[in-house]
Formats: C-alpha cells, structure tokens, sequence
C-alpha cells in the first residue's frame, strides 16, 4: 500500500510527512541506520493521548462506575490485541518499515510491532495537529469498541483464580519460561497446575504474560467457564 493510500484510510494528511515516516519506522531499521528516527519516542507519547482519550470517554460513560471498574474497561480498549485489530484494519502491517531481518521474522504482522506503530501514528497526529484531531482519529476507529456496553471484562488470569478459588480454596499455580523463538520474537510457554483438582495445562504466547493469559483460558474453557 502507497502513503498515499495509506492517509487516504485513516483520513488524514500529515502537514510534516517526517513524523509520520517516523512512526511508521521499526527500531530495526535504526540499529542499521542511526541516523533513522524509529517509531520509540512517538510510541510513548502516543500512548499517553491515547490513554487520556479512552479514560475521557469511559468518565463520561459509565457515571457511577468506581475507578477500578473503569481502569478494567480502559485496559480492553488500549490493550495490545486491541490494538493490533485496528492496526491491521487500517493497513498498518502494508506500510510499517522494518529491517530485512524484522521481516522474515513476521515482523509486519507482528502484533506488538503494530501496537506499538499504532500508539506512534496517535502520537505523529497530536504533534502535526492538535488533540481534537488526534480524539477524532482514535474515536473514529475505536468506535465499535466503544459502542459496546458490557460489564467490565474479567482477565482471565483473574477470572481463573476466582473460579479455583471458590472451587478447591486453593490458588492455581503458573510455571513459566522461554520455550524457543529468537531475541526479536521470542516463545514462551506457561503450565498452570490445578492441583486439588488433579488438572495440568499448558499454552504458547510471545511474552510471560500472554503465555499465561493463554493457558488461563485454556483451563477455563475446560471448565466450562468460557
């Protein structure tokens, strides 16, 4: 996809194109060229006014839900598989550049690649125009997000441990560790042991986290939770 076509599908027109070359620009491509700004420092800028957004929304929402509950629901909205939907949606995996190395590895389809692109091109928005503009943007394309009304989600590490909990008074326990990929991509693999019910499961993820968030729902839908 062209840059062109690219700004036609986020509808918008960068008046300073270098900030948009920036957060479309993987950190692979500066370690093979210094002089190449990557997508960090609009990453995290980005994902400030994106939070600062979401949590404007979610305020003005839910009027009598307590912190906790909306921090729940902001989490969802701003998480990394949210995050890699609308990236693909828009196209950002056909325009974001990595290094020839990044790309064999899967780097454009790489979901934390793109969640981290996609926090940068808020960020290159909000310096090119304004917040408004960078609050239109994130609402029109986090709209059908928006627009569901459900109780706040249950993570499901969490939801596993409240199942176990109110089940055997014991807690689950997680064992995990890297299981192979590379510095770039690495694998992880988490075993969750639900000893008084005799159960043992196991899943993959690309971080600790996810790895356990995975097999959490593994063992959730065994039990018929999910």
């Amino acid at each position: 996809m062209e840059i062109k076509n690219f700004c036609q599908n986020i509808n918008y027109n960068f008046v300073n194109t270098d900030l948009l070359v920036e957060a479309l620009t993987h950190p692979s491509l500066s370690k093979e060229d210094k002089t190449k700004p990557n997508y960090q420092r609009l990453e995290f800028l980005g994902d400030k006014v994106l939070s600062l957004i979401i949590g404007e929304f979610l305020f003005h929402k839910y009027k009598n839900e307590a912190e906790g509950d909306l921090s729940k629901r902001q989490a969802v909205l701003v998480s990394g598989e949210t995050l890699s939907d609308i990236a693909l949606k828009i196209g950002l995996d056909r325009v974001i550049k990595v290094s020839k190395g990044e790309k064999n590895l899967g780097g454009t389809t790489n979901k934390r690649n793109l969640e981290n692109s996609l926090e940068a091109l808020i960020g290159a928005i909000y310096l090119d125009s304004n917040f408004l503009t960078a609050k239109s943007f994130v609402m029109k394309f986090w709209n059908e997000y928006l627009d569901k009304d459900t109780a706040p989600p249950k993570d499901p590490v969490s939801h596993l441990q409240e199942i176990v909990q109110l089940k055997t008074k014991q807690l689950p326990e997680y064992f995990t560790a890297k299981s192979g990929g590379s510095d770039h991509a690495p694998i992880f693999i988490s075993v969750v042991k639900i000893s008084e019910m005799k159960l043992e499961f196991s899943a993959e993820g690309k971080s600790k986290k996810e790895a356990q968030k995975e097999v959490a729902k593994v063992a959730l839908q065994f039990l018929g939770e999910i």
